[in-house]
């Protein structure tokens, strides 16, 4: 694509969001709270809640509480730095990767994004598969479902809550989930302050300090595990971030969205561990006395996790095959997940997908962070992403420098 195009697309209202080329700042409308909304909705995730119960029974709950702000401050800043590539040209976060790996090598990261995902969105629908049940055996008060392929409740769960209603909000439109956040995560922040509240009006501070650590994991360690959980958000930043009015609101809104979600949602999840015993949202979520309205909650925040990583992957794809439509590269993304809905339970396979990531992620965005800031200055020439044979081409389309150090550093 030449220089010439890509200054003259724009980007129209029915296809907005829907391509690679850059979103023109007078044509994005999301300011410093509705990317707050937005990113504060990513991170009411599930597997937040299962953070904070990862390792509160080894730490203690004063522990979890530091570990947790700490790990969160950290762990979210990188992600929101990285996203102010894309705040500031309105590019895709694989587009404004060629300039550090090439155009080829971006492609690295692309690789990185989808696999992961498959992961985490079977986490995640897993989790609404287990909640489904867990409401209907309390209506029902009926004994054990079934969780593996079929056609039952758990299949029902997962697969409209994790596939097929992200699927149906990203094919009408990416602009569909930041309406959706904008009313839906106060709510689901509410629902965890209650909860909250009910956790202490059931076990006071006093009892669960009273609980003592294990110790089979050390604070560090912990700590670790925050931040290795939260950039995981590494891939997703610049998908979304472009929408962004702002470099001002792009890094606020998301470095804020995410550490306050990130803070309540562990500490909340690390809590009722050490109360109920459980680390698994589906299970205490009913044992806390919230009963059904928690579980459809949970099921809520499903659909907007889902479909902010379903977009991230398609983005992605479509960064690398840019001829296919974004319609179809929307559905395309969402069948290779469905058979992670049934790969025992991921949850408990949590340590294993933060270790891959950590170790795959953190070099990679690490190289791009200090390429685009210490190297580059910020400057980046929009048309030369998109031209072949230009600066960032490289080698054949790949920065072999820029490789390497990856390589060396996972």
């Amino acid at each position: 694509m030449s220089a010439t195009e890509v200054d003259s697309v724009q980007p129209g209202s029915s296809s907005y969001g829907e391509d690679v080329l850059p979103l023109p700042r007078k044509d994005r409308y999301a300011g410093t709270l509705l990317m707050f909304w937005l990113w504060a909705g990513g991170n009411v995730l599930l597997t937040t809640f299962l953070l904070g119960g990862y390792y509160a029974s080894s730490i203690g709950v004063a522990g979890l509480i530091v570990a947790t702000v700490v790990g969160s401050l950290l762990g979210c800043l990188w992600p929101t730095l990285t996203g102010l590539r894309s705040a500031r040209y309105g590019v895709d976060e694989y587009v404004g990767m060629r300039s550090t790996f090439g155009t080829y090598g971006s492609y690295i990261g692309v690789v990185l994004l989808v696999a992961i995902n498959f992961g985490w969105i079977g986490i995640l629908a897993q989790i609404a598969g287990n909640s489904g049940i867990a409401a209907v055996r309390e209506l029902t008060k009926t004994g054990d479902f079934s969780t593996s392929f079929g056609a039952n409740w758990f299949t029902l769960f997962a697969l409209i809550c994790g596939i097929i209603i992200p699927v149906v909000l990203l094919y009408i439109s990416p602009k569909t989930v930041f309406r959706l956040v904008k009313y839906a995560v106060p709510l689901l922040i509410l629902f965890a302050l209650v909860l909250f509240g009910k956790l202490l009006a059931s076990y006071s501070w006093g009892k669960l300090n009273a609980i003592h650590p294990t110790h089979s994991v050390t604070f560090a360690y912990a700590i670790e595990s925050a931040v290795a959980y939260n950039i995981s958000w590494f891939p997703y930043m610049g998908s979304w971030n472009r929408f962004a009015k702002t470099q001002k609101a792009a890094f606020w809104g998301a470095w804020g969205g995410l550490t306050v979600v990130s803070v309540i949602f562990a500490v909340i999840g690390g809590m009722a561990a050490l109360a109920f015993g459980t680390a698994d949202p589906s299970a205490w979520a009913t044992k806390s006395g919230l009963g059904i309205p928690a579980i459809f909650i949970i099921v809520f925040s499903t659909i907007i996790n889902c479909a902010m990583l379903f977009y991230a992957s398609a983005m992605a794809l479509k960064v690398a095959i840019p001829k296919v439509s974004y319609h179809l590269i929307v559905l395309l993304v969402a069948i290779p997940s469905i058979p992670f809905l049934y790969q025992g339970t991921l949850s408990a396979k949590f340590n294993d997908i933060l270790t891959v990531v950590g170790a795959l992620e953190a070099p990679y965005w690490g190289i791009a962070l200090g390429d685009y800031f210490l190297l580059r200055r910020e400057q980046l020439s929009v048309p030369d992403l998109y031209r072949r044979h230009g600066p960032y081409w490289f080698t054949g389309g790949f920065n072999l420098g820029a490789i390497i150090i990856w390589a060396g550093g996972v």
